[in-house]
């Protein structure tokens, strides 16, 4: 079989396994991004729709090694434009999995919604503001392989055809709060 970067990347993506990456997929699919022209009642979810794909980390805890993370998200407009609809897949080296949410425009700047991952059980809900092409969302959910309730704060900065997500979470057993993803987005 010839090698080559690409072939690499598929069977990086094929060796998933199972490992904590919950938080990963939740901050993928919360993330903001650019499209200048669509008229909607709401002007951040207009913004979001669109194809992406993602590069970035991703840490299951503290003390891990950042692994690499790719992820391929389309979000789709409803209701006049005051719900965002997402689908997609994300995957590390050691975890892949759908995703599938939706985000509300409830006026004035916030924002709530629900998030299904292969890593939550059950749904993740989060809440939050936005002003100045930023959003600032407080999650929270019950981890499928802990079976722990946890939370992560999600900043996601948007501009220039691009968007930025970078999530914070709790370690469960050690209390130590670490970064563990950081993800940017590029319109396909």
């Amino acid at each position: 079989m010839v090698r080559n970067e690409k072939t690499d990347q598929r069977q990086g993506v094929r060796r998933a396994g199972r490992a904590g990456a919950g938080l990963i997929l939740v901050a993928l699919a919360l993330g903001l991004a650019g499209e200048p022209g669509f008229a909607a009642d709401d002007p951040i979810l207009a913004q979001m729709a669109g194809n992406w794909v993602g590069r970035g980390t991703f840490k299951s805890s503290p003390s891990a090694e950042p692994e690499l993370v790719y992820c391929k998200i389309t979000n789709t407009l409803s209701n006049g434009g005051t719900t965002l609809n997402q689908k997609g897949r994300c995957a590390v080296a050691t975890n892949s999995g759908r995703i599938s949410g939706t985000i509300r425009a409830q006026g004035s700047g916030a924002y709530d919604g629900s998030l299904e991952s292969l890593s939550t059980k059950g749904p993740l809900t989060f809440s939050g503001k936005a002003s100045n092409n930023q959003i600032a969302l407080n999650a929270s959910f019950v981890d499928r392989k802990t079976n722990k309730p946890g939370k992560a704060s999600i900043q996601t900065v948007v501009g220039n055809g691009k968007y930025r997500t970078v999530s914070k979470t709790t370690d469960t057993k050690t209390r130590t709060e670490f970064v563990a993803s950081d993800i940017t987005f590029t319109k396909q």
